[in-house]
């Protein structure tokens, strides 16, 4: 078990506070009435913290999160639940106290170490950096950065799963987001770092069952939404091409010609499209009437919100051919065609191919040099149960591999230990390829794989 010391130092390294841990850390305590004031001069909601870290509603509805509470008897969508209850009527806020713990922690780490490892410096800088974010935001001058420096803070380059929950944690612990959402754009797009507000939207939430007394996932504090966005296709540094709908012919072929488009928005402003006019448009309109005006080349186009997943509009892109995106600020911020995808997908499909070849090329080596029954006993051994030679994983090969006795039985001239420590690297960018990490793989990793695979490849042969 780990100590207390060392639990509470992971709510400065990517772990969201709970209501629990405000309890261990005798800042608050079963029993404590909670107040949420939602409209000035109505009486407020009501809740009381159980001892299993939960709120109890009056109508005996426990919810794991504020925000769950908050959003449930306010009867909207979203609640900043740890801005906005209060212990007692007029007491501090639950953040206020989340910030306590937090400074409490931070202080432990740097009074407690004598000899401070790189990650205590660099857990305690990100704190310091967190709490400069939040008072810049809390004055009206937030910090703008661009999604590499800020990340830089939790010494990441790239933005995989982990890495992702990690920095939506570490800015939730201290009542922050970003504008845009920092996982919806390009790694060098510029963010805003905001206090969370104070509401998000204004819907009606879904009446909860009657009979149920206790809402396990509702609003779900620790959701990170994986998976491309429209916005990390989009270029940091883009200026979305477009027309009046007055524009003349001249103009509008000027345009597609200098800047080699085969479309091009047309613009009311910068929150309203038009439509848009393509060289098909174009010709199909001159085609019908040779004295043809713009406005009948002009043709509808979608326009999706930049945090919309690729994989819901992939189907109008392919019958369309390109799409519009709306920014987070509500103006069309950018045009992404079938090429668009296309060049993203193949930034993934060279490393996702050459890890296909790795795997393939490992596995046989396994089937060729070991039986079933040691391969079954070394993966037991080490904590990767083994099914089949068919079925075997990144993990389990390591297991075999590291193995004392197999890696003489394997009889190659190459340093064990080298080795296992590349095989670990493939694993990890196995990984940002299969749960499409929005920042493609960098060229030193797929290197590594060419290398690796051509290692491999070398001593199977000799």
């Amino acid at each position: 078990m780990p100590s207390e010391r060392s639990r509470r130092e992971h709510l400065l390294d990517g772990r969201r506070v709970r209501i629990l841990d405000l309890i261990e850390a005798g800042l608050l305590k079963p029993g404590d009435d909670l107040f949420y004031h939602q409209r000035v001069g109505d009486p407020p909601h009501e809740a009381t913290v159980t001892d299993r870290g939960r709120l109890r509603l009056r109508d005996g509805r426990e919810f794991n999160t504020p925000s769950a509470a908050g959003a449930a008897v306010a009867g909207i969508s979203a609640v900043p639940g740890w801005s906005v209850w209060r212990v007692g009527r007029d007491g501090p806020t639950l953040h206020t106290l989340r910030q306590r713990l937090l400074k409490s922690v931070a202080d432990e780490v740097s009074a407690d170490s004598v000899a401070p490892t790189q990650k205590d410096d660099l857990v305690r800088r990100r704190f310091g950096f967190l709490e400069e974010a939040h008072a810049r935001a809390a004055a009206g001058e937030p910090m703008t950065l661009t999604v590499r420096q800020m990340i830089k803070h939790w010494g990441l380059t790239d933005r995989d799963q982990t890495a992702s929950a990690q920095v939506s944690a570490d800015l939730a612990n201290h009542n922050l987001t970003t504008a845009p959402d920092f996982r919806a754009v390009g790694i060098d797009s510029t963010v805003r770092i905001l206090e969370e507000p104070e509401r998000r939207a204004e819907t009606a939430a879904a009446p909860a069952d009657e009979t149920e007394t206790e809402i396990e996932g509702a609003d779900d504090e620790e959701t990170v939404d994986i998976g491309l966005k429209l916005g990390n296709l989009l270029p940091a540094e883009r200026s979305l091409a477009s027309v009046a709908p007055s524009a003349s012919f001249e103009e509008v072929i000027t345009m597609l010609q200098i800047n080699d488009y085969s479309q091009v928005a047309v613009l009311a402003n910068q929150h309203t499209l038009h439509g848009a006019i393509s060289w098909k448009s174009i010709a199909e309109a001159k085609h019908l009437n040779p004295a043809a005006a713009v406005s009948d080349a002009i043709r509808p186009a979608q326009v999706f919100e930049y945090d919309r997943r690729l994989l819901d509009v992939l189907p109008i892109l392919q019958q369309e051919e390109f799409i519009f995106v709306r920014d987070f600020d509500g103006e069309i911020g950018g045009i992404i065609t079938a090429t668009d995808v296309v060049g993203k997908y193949d930034d993934t499909a060279t490393p996702f191919f050459l890890i296909g070849e790795v795997d393939q090329e490992l596995r046989q080596l396994i089937v060729n040099t070991f039986d079933e029954e040691t391969v079954r006993g070394v993966c037991k051994a080490g904590g990767a149960p083994f099914k089949s030679f068919e079925t075997m994983t990144v993990g389990q090969y390591q297991a075999v591999l590291r193995n004392e006795q197999c890696w003489k039985q394997l009889g190659w001239p190459v340093d064990q230990a080298q080795f296992i420590e590349r095989l670990n690297q493939i694993r990890q960018v196995r990984n940002n390829v299969m749960h499409f990490n929005p920042d493609p793989p960098k060229p030193s990793d797929v290197d590594k794989l060419r290398i690796f695979l051509r290692l491999i490849r070398f001593y199977r042969k000799h």
